[in-house]
């Protein structure tokens, strides 16, 4: 009874002096503008979040210009009411002088946040404010990693050229000229750079098809299925693809993720559709990767994000090319043509034979199929503790790894 009672008053741990150490704090700076920012927080959190303890914040968000707050959520409606054109204009010409101009009310922010959350370290997910944000943490001692979101780097590097950290590094998708090279025109050296993908969530590691779930998503058996995803600004997109292919003599199962846009659910539901074809319209979700691992083939815009999720789950991809794209997505369509793995579409005309060809066509699908077996896999769930650890002087044969899920074979 004493020894029952002595545990309980002390635990084993706390007597041999083994409590486990407070967690390190990490400040992450994101982006409302768009969901790639976020949905990197969220993949960090998901990965290391029983190591560190991350806090998130928006320094973009808190920028005053003119005397008004920034507002990211202008940028996103501007994406929503597709006005692409302005879009670029701005991220070209306007923005890097704003930025500029303003890089002592940056850092000054960011120097608040490290004052208000104490981190051990700063990792920014977001364009335009690295400079600024790398000297925040500089002057108070504190590793400084840049995580890339885009395969164009150039709204990225923006100041770049003037980092004096000394613990700076960044990490990349890809070795490409508008990654790895634009980071070398900025004086950044080879060491500071790690190519390990971009962020991917857990839920992308491995390829699975669960027949159950085309039961779940009243997908008919037998068919094969087109996902059609254009992100939250996309709905124009999602409806003239959607008409064009539904009128196509198919056999297919049409997937369109409609996000949070009811109307466009029921837009899509009354589309008219050949025979052979059906149809399922779906709003919001967080499952994308249980709609990937269904479907044969994805119909997307080129962001970085959805696309870096179908290499991983080795999903075909015919990326947008009928309207015009934001200038830093650009790159996506040579990046899926190069590793042979997805085409790019510039007219409807074409639809029925590229469909045909990646639907119901064996030996080309074989092609396909070899492409992605050659395609580099995505490592950034892999690499990123070790480059984390690196930058904070830890021991890395300490750090608990994520443990893959098992790999279930398609069927």
């Amino acid at each position: 009874m004493l020894i029952l009672l002595l545990m309980l008053l002390f635990p084993f741990g706390s007597i041999l002096g083994q409590d486990a150490p407070p967690k390190k704090k990490i400040l992450v700076l994101s982006s409302n503008g768009g969901y790639g920012h976020n949905a990197a927080a969220n993949t960090l959190k998901s990965l290391l979040g029983n190591k560190y303890d991350f806090t998130v914040v928006y320094p973009i968000d808190e920028l005053r210009i003119w005397g008004v707050r920034s507002g990211e959520e202008i940028y996103n409606t501007m994406l929503r009411w597709g006005w692409i054109g302005p879009m670029n204009l701005i991220s070209k010409h306007i923005a890097p002088k704003i930025f500029r101009a303003r890089k002592r009310q940056i850092e000054e922010i960011i120097a608040r946040e490290i004052v208000k959350n104490n981190p051990d370290m700063v990792i920014s997910l977001i364009p335009y404010v690295n400079f600024p944000a790398s000297e925040a943490a500089r002057k108070r001692d504190l590793p400084f990693l840049l995580i890339t979101t885009d395969n164009d780097l150039r709204h990225w590097v923006h100041g770049l050229h003037a980092v004096t950290h000394p613990n700076f590094k960044v990490t990349i998708g890809d070795d490409l000229p508008t990654t790895r090279d634009v980071l070398r025109q900025r004086h950044i050296p080879d060491s500071a750079i790690e190519t390990i993908g971009l962020p991917l969530r857990p839920d992308f590691f491995s390829p699975i098809k669960n027949p159950k779930l085309c039961k779940e998503y009243n997908i008919p058996e037998g068919k094969p299925v087109i996902l059609i995803m254009m992100g939250g600004s996309g709905g124009e997109a999602s409806m003239e693809y959607t008409q064009e292919i539904g009128q196509m003599d198919l056999g297919a199962h049409i997937v369109v993720c409609c996000g949070k846009n009811k109307r466009l659910v029921k837009k899509i539901q009354k589309i008219p559709l050949k025979e052979s074809n059906s149809l399922s319209a779906l709003g919001f979700t967080e499952k994308i990767a249980d709609l990937m691992s269904m479907a044969d083939l994805i119909i997307t815009k080129p962001g970085p994000g959805t696309i870096t999720e179908a290499m991983a789950m080795h999903l075909p991809v015919l990326v947008d090319g009928t309207r015009r794209p934001l200038r830093w997505e650009k790159v996506n369509f040579d990046l899926v043509e190069r590793y042979g793995i997805g085409e790019k579409v510039e007219d409807f005309e074409e639809m029925e034979l590229l469909l045909k060809r990646y639907l119901h066509d064996p030996k080309f699908q074989k092609q396909v199929r070899e492409a992605f077996q050659r395609l580099p896999g995505n490592r950034f769930h892999e690499r990123i503790p070790a480059v984390i650890e690196s930058m904070l002087g830890e021991d890395p044969k300490k750090t608990p790894r994520y443990s893959r899920p098992p790999v279930v074979k398609n069927v």
